[in-house]
């Protein structure tokens, strides 16, 4: 009877080690996180390809004749 009481309290304070190391490990993994911005470049490259499709589009126009 002792050693079911004794593998039980084993198995839970197993348990909790583990739920603990999660716990550490995710919070870890919080910091490394990276985030995305939008820098203030991409809008002009977004211009300069709108223009540059603009310029293509007016160049590959059959000619009306």
């Amino acid at each position: 009877m002792v050693s079911k009481v004794e593998e039980a309290m084993k198995k839970r304070q197993q348990q909790v080690a583990n739920k603990e190391q999660q716990q550490r490990q995710i919070q870890c993994n919080k910091g490394n996180v990276i985030k995305f911005k939008r820098s203030s470049s991409n809008l002009e490259e977004d211009g300069i390809s709108s223009a540059i499709l603009f310029l293509a589009c007016i160049a590959c126009l059959p000619s009306p004749s």
